[in-house]
């Protein structure tokens, strides 16, 4: 009994509010798939939990309305204290429990009703929190100019986002309804082909699954190599690209070998693009690299304008 009791505190305390929490935050950004058995999503999880318990913990105890609305009843601290203490131990121990009798019973009620408030607000305050951390992480671009609000988003809103929206998407610009973000993308089949990312998807494993391409080209490199093999030199490489008869080009990310992306206007902030190639990197076959627009390496003050990488899909 008494296991079971734990097992279901702590499901309605942590698990189910935490999967509240991550629903009603993906409203307004995607989040990266969390893993149970990783002790760094765990933390986070407990982390983010405890905090908000406790608020809402003081706020029922202690706050005039909160602690009377809903479901009150007359109540006062040492009641309290001798309620859950009754409960505890008529769940441990079988014959306290024919001993309390119908005092058992009370004190369980009254629990209820307490546990029934104090849900009440801390679902509540998860709400309030989650969307306000919502907005927070889908203004980064704009907020991340302030210190403190950088620092805070650095160590607990970015490990909570999708690393393919941030590098994917103008999501590290200050202006990103004025921002493009540009591919070029090498098949498998040896076919590169360059647009404007439009969308992507993912599976439910977090792995990127496809790209939506806008306006897409592709480069003609069979004519690229029959010149350069007949004449030794070849035109500008712009010449070779080919539009394609279509708004929007899905490719399938299974296919992709190679990924290039390149940020208009190249404001991009490279910390942050590096952090995320970085989390693709761990443990996965993957290789990225990302440099400037002048071809330098991460690392120097410039801002980073373009990144590339080749097996995208793992992530």
């Amino acid at each position: 009994m008494v296991a079971l009791v734990v097992s279901a505190l702590i499901a309605g305390y942590l698990l189910i509010p935490y999967a509240y929490f991550r629903f009603l935050l993906g409203l307004s950004v995607p989040l990266k798939v969390f893993e149970q058995r990783r002790t760094e999503d765990l933390t986070r999880a407990v982390v983010t939990l405890v905090l908000i318990f406790g608020c809402a913990l003081l706020t029922v105890w202690y706050l005039p309305f909160f602690k009377d609305h809903p479901l009150g009843f007359p109540d006062t601290p040492a009641l309290r204290y001798s309620d859950y203490v009754t409960v505890a131990s008529g769940l441990y121990s079988e014959s306290l429990f024919k001993e309390y009798g119908q005092r058992f019973w009370d004190a369980l009620a009254r629990t209820l009703y307490r546990q029934g408030r104090f849900a009440a607000w801390y679902f509540l305050l998860v709400t309030v929190v989650a969307r306000f951390a919502g907005f927070l992480s889908k203004r980064y671009g704009r907020f991340r100019k302030y210190k403190l609000y950088s620092k805070f988003a650095d160590v607990y809103l970015l490990p909570h986002l999708s690393q393919w929206h941030v590098l994917l998407k103008p999501f590290a610009f200050p202006d990103p309804k004025n921002t493009i973000v540009r591919a070029d993308i090498l098949m498998s089949d040896n076919t590169l082909y360059r647009g404007e990312v439009v969308d992507h998807f993912q599976d439910k494993d977090g792995n990127l699954s496809g790209i939506f391409l806008g306006n897409p080209v592709r480069f003609d490199r069979k004519t690229y190599l029959n010149e350069k093999e007949r004449w030794g030199v070849v035109r500008p490489t712009s010449v070779f690209w080919r539009e394609i008869p279509s708004a929007k080009l899905y490719l399938f990310a299974d296919k992709i070998v190679n990924l290039n992306l390149n940020y208009e206007p190249p404001t991009a902030i490279p910390e942050v693009i590096e952090r995320y190639v970085s989390q693709l990197q761990k443990g996965r076959p993957i290789s990225v690299v990302i440099t400037h627009a002048t071809g330098t390496a991460i690392g120097e003050s410039k801002p980073a304008a373009t990144g590339t990488g080749s097996h995208p899909r793992q992530g």
